[in-house]
């Protein structure tokens, strides 16, 4: 555990750490960590603050920080799947203190995929895949897990704590899926739902929750299901119709998307216990929201837009407002 001040009065405290050393990378000062959070960002990097690590060993040391001075504790320790152990430690030292908690350890071990899939599960106007954990085993038995959950192939399956696509996959048949399975692996399992437009285009769209406000960040367009932001860049750079469609949704800090979805999208805000996180969603050809992740460990500063896709910037000024003010500090600095 470190704790590394950049001034000597400051009341703002980020707490940051992970269960595996190699997820925290140290370079010129600024910390990294894999699987976390980029929304400080938002804060000029100046701003009184310290830094505090939080390690597995944290309640094997004989010396604790005091933290009664923090009026604000900013957790971005964001992934539950691979930081259980020091998401525990952390809300076993921030039990009681008097300042504010952000993102409560507690709140983030409770937003694992599946969790928050059965928690969103019966919002009218929105769509949820289900979602289970398995492990390799024999055909009959995964079989007989897959009917007693109601899925259907084709699935999606992916390793825990995993993002950006890195390790998913869509399978048509268990035993091809079987072969995909590592022993003693445990995978997410998910349903595969067809969203394509009446244009054979799928859209993926992310808006982010800071305290009260929605803050409406992008839509990406793709001519294959699993739609990121790379892919999506290269295929929307040469489409005006779909840049000016993208555009569009900016001319409200939320998203100027219809009343319905506005609804949804505020029901799944109040369904969540996080202070901040972001929300990855696309639409049913019969309107339906359907949902396709929602966590605090989505980057927000995820592209440096070009000069066709400089319009996105204007996420940042509502975003950095909301979350100045989730920190109790005034709009502007």
């Amino acid at each position: 555990m470190s704790l590394s001040p950049n001034t000597s009065n400051a009341t703002l405290l980020l707490i940051f750490g992970a269960d595996r050393d190699d997820q925290i990378r140290s370079r010129n000062g600024h910390v990294t960590v894999s699987g976390s959070s980029d929304l400080f960002g938002l804060l000029e990097a100046d701003h009184p603050h310290h830094r505090l690590q939080i390690t597995r060993q944290l309640f094997r040391q004989s010396r604790r920080p005091d933290l009664s001075r923090y009026k604000h504790v900013l957790n971005l320790i964001t992934e539950p799947e691979h930081n259980d152990r020091v998401l525990d430690n952390a809300r076993r030292l921030l039990r009681g203190i008097p300042g504010k908690v952000i993102n409560r350890p507690e709140a983030v071990l409770r937003s694992t995929r599946d969790q928050i899939a059965k928690r969103l599960a019966d919002i009218p106007g929105l769509l949820v895949p289900k979602v289970i954990r398995l492990k390799k085993a024999d055909e009959a038995k995964l079989r007989d897990k897959l009917e007693r959950a109601g899925l259907e192939f084709p699935l999606i399956m992916r390793q825990p704590g995993t993002h950006l696509g890195t390790s998913q996959a869509r399978f048509d048949d268990l035993g091809t899926m079987i072969d995909a399975m590592a022993p003693g692996t445990e995978y997410l399992v998910t349903q595969f739902v067809d969203y394509r437009s009446a244009d054979d285009l799928y859209r993926k769209c992310r808006v982010w929750f800071i305290g009260p406000h929605t803050i409406f960040r992008h839509q990406f367009a793709s001519d294959h299901w699993n739609v990121h932001n790379k892919d999506g860049l290269m295929f929307m750079a040469d489409r005006p119709d779909l840049l000016a469609e993208e555009e569009a949704l900016f001319t409200s800090p939320d998203g100027a998307f219809p009343s319905d979805v506005k609804q949804v999208l505020a029901r799944i805000r109040e369904r969540i216990d996080l202070d901040y996180f972001g929300i990855d969603f696309g639409f049913m050809p019969d309107g339906r929201v359907i949902l396709f992740e929602a966590n605090a460990t989505m980057n927000f500063f995820s592209l440096l837009p070009s000069d066709e896709f400089a319009y996105v910037r204007a996420c940042v000024p509502p975003a950095r407002a909301a979350f100045r003010e989730l920190l109790g500090l005034s709009p502007s600095p």
